[in-house]
Parts: C-alpha cells; structure tokens; sequence
C-alpha cells in the first residue's frame, strides 16, 4: 500500500522506482543477526530490524554497507550517536523516552520488568533496562514469564519480594489486540492482590503504534468482568490519533480498492500503520536528498530526515531539526467499568511536557502509587537513602 501510494504520489521524485522484498527475520537472535549480514545484497535500505537484540550490530552492518536503516522497535540509546550510527534513522520517538517523560511527571523511578518468553521481547525488556538504568533509574527486577499457571504465578511472586516498585512494564503483545499472555498475566495479578492500585502496569507494545481508542469499544471485556477490573490498574500510553483512527483509515484503503484482502480492521494489528509510516518516512527521506543534490547514500539519506512533514497512514508525521519524530502520546485510561479507554494526558513531543487533558486517572481504590524522591530525576543530584 505504502509503494503503490508513494510511486503516485506528485509530492514526491524519488529519481528511482521504488519496490521492495519482505525479508523474514528469524525469531532467535543470534539466527536473525546471522540472516541479516546475508541481506546485504538484498536491498538499497531497510525497514527494521524488528528484534532490538541486534539492532546495533545491524547498525555498524548498515553504515559498512552504506544502507539506511529505518526502524520503530530499536531501543539502544547508543543508536542515537549520529556519529557513530550515521546510516540510523528511528521513525518514531524512542519508546523509552516516552516512558522516562512520564515517569518524570508522575515521579515513579522504581520499574520492573515482564517480558514474554519469546526473543524479541526479551531482548526488549534487556535493553529497555539498560536504558532506564543509563538515565540513573532503578530498575530492580527484569524477568520473563514462564509458561502455564504455576509459572506467571511465579512471575508475580519474584515481583512481590522487590520493594519499592510502582511501574511495571508489560513486554509483550497487548491485550487489547489479541495477547493472551498480557490476559493472562494481569488476570492472575488480580487474583493475587497485585492490581488493588500499589503498581501501575504500562504495555509496551502500544508505544509503537496508534491504537484505536476514540469512539471504539474493546470488546476483550466485554464477558470477562475480572480482566476488566485488573486493567484499571493498566495505563495504556500510545501515538495520539488524528482526525481518523487507525480503523477509520484502514476502511478508507479497503473501500478505495487499495487493500484487495478480505479483512476488517478490527482483525489487523495497529503496527500495520507503524510500518506503513516507516516505509514513507524513508521515502520522503530518500526525496529530501534527492532535491538537496546529495548522493543517495545510507548516511546521507539517514540524515535528511529532518524538518519534514507528511500525511501518514492515519495521522500526519512530522520531524524536528534533528530529525526527531514529533508525534504526540497520550496515556490512556478505563473507568474500572466499560470497554473504552479514555485519554488522559498529552505527551507534547515538540516540548518534552506532559499536559492533563481535564480527565482524572481512575486508580483502583482511587490513590496513585507514592511519589518517588525527584532526586531520581535530576542528573545533578545523588540519590541517597532511598
């Protein structure tokens, strides 16, 4: 969809006919690095990768080869070294930059870590970890669930002996598109005792995507009353919306005739749009060189991504002066009752603020986890006795 509309689109003279191959990355790492160094000659720039395990080593690949690499899920903070990754371009904001604004805001330093058992999110709770860590934050417990009952069981339980946390990161597919596991985790936190308020649960996945949420029911609650409950502990954070949902402009494509398959948008994941973004975003990158006069050479496409504009696949996706993506977040919240989620905050890109929306965050028992020390974040000042 995104190279049909690209090659029609008069804005843009890209000097080449674009077209592209699907290359299947491997579900371990180590396999999917090994996969990788054989893409080379392959393609002219890249899309990924998906697995932030081997994003680094794709990096130094990308700069040998003098390929771009476009990509949302890389979380290594070193990646944003232009010196050093000058071929690296991230096509939305860092995710964990998302969640360091906000846990600014609300004060909650102290984080622990779940992770689905599969590679790509274990390595996404790892370097998350390392990152938060590298900003000074206490991250005090990463771990990944085990399989069956007895196993998230005893997840929960290596949570309970840490003290102190008040955010929990939840790395792995979520429960409002389908993550059984996400289901499953915070239905056994309520059965424990663990959703009554003491920790805010955050999905990571929903940073990487514009979920729908105005004027859209999640039907997941709908006959699962205890799902519902322990998601009021849940705050959602994820790209705001435009004018038009994801859902909204995924029907428009199908009733164009753009998208020929036989699926509602209900049954696609919110990513599709992520990635659609990514594939325009090095497109009008590649078209920003191209009128400039430059080579189009990995490092200088990489390098003009800055100040640019254009309509994605459902909202408009903009950057600053260096390049940084400027989509707005915004923290989503229930009402411990329905099936819709509610934005309550705005996350301001341009400025890095956090701004209330006039809607209040439902806590469970309607008290939010205690403040840490602000010491946590101030780089100037030591952290001492907790």
């Amino acid at each position: 969809l995104a190279v049909g509309r690209i090659s029609r689109d008069p804005s843009l003279d890209l000097g080449h006919r674009l077209d592209y191959v699907i290359l299947q990355e491997e579900c371990e790492t180590p396999r999917a690095l090994v996969r990788f160094v054989d893409f080379g000659k392959l393609s002219s720039a890249f899309i990924g990768p998906l697995n932030p395990g081997f994003c680094e080593v794709a990096a130094h690949l990308g700069e040998n080869w003098n390929k771009a690499i476009f990509s949302w899920m890389c979380v290594n903070y070193k990646l944003d070294s232009t010196i050093h990754h000058n071929a690296f371009a991230r096509t939305l904001p860092s995710p964990t930059q998302i969640l360091l604004t906000i846990m600014k805001y609300f004060k909650w330093a102290h984080v622990g870590i779940i992770a689905s058992s599969e590679d790509i999110w274990m390595y996404t709770a790892k370097e998350s970890a390392t990152v938060l860590r590298n900003h000074g934050l206490p991250v005090v417990v990463v771990t990944s669930v085990h399989k069956g009952e007895k196993g998230i069981e005893d997840t929960w339980n290596k949570i309970k002996e840490v003290n102190n946390i008040k955010i929990i990161l939840l790395c792995m597919h979520s429960v409002l598109i389908g993550g059984q596991e996400q289901a499953d985790l915070l239905t056994k936190a309520l059965d424990m005792g663990l959703a009554d308020g003491r920790y805010v649960f955050v999905p990571y996945d929903t940073l990487l995507y514009s979920l729908p949420y105005q004027n859209n029911s999640f039907n997941v609650f709908d006959n699962d009353s205890k799902l519902r409950e322990a998601y009021d502990a849940v705050l959602t954070i994820t790209v705001e919306s435009g004018e038009r949902t994801f859902y909204d402009a995924f029907r428009e494509a199908k009733e164009s005739g753009e998208i020929i398959r036989d699926l509602e948008a209900t049954q696609v994941s919110p990513l599709f749009g992520t990635i659609y973004d990514a594939i325009y975003f090095m497109a009008t990158a590649l078209d920003s060189a191209r009128r400039k006069g430059v080579r189009a050479s990995g490092a200088n496409i990489a390098e003009h991504t800055k100040n640019f504009s254009f309509p994605g696949f459902s909202h408009r996706v903009e950057t600053d002066s260096c390049g940084k993506g400027l989509n707005n977040y915004v923290i989503l919240d229930t009402d411990g009752h329905g099936n819709q989620l509610f934005p309550t905050h705005l996350l301001d890109m341009s400025s890095g603020s956090v701004l209330s929306l006039g809607q209040a965050i439902h806590f469970p028992k309607e008290i939010p986890p205690k403040p840490d020390s602000s010491c946590w974040f101030d780089p100037d000042v030591l952290c001492t006795e907790g």
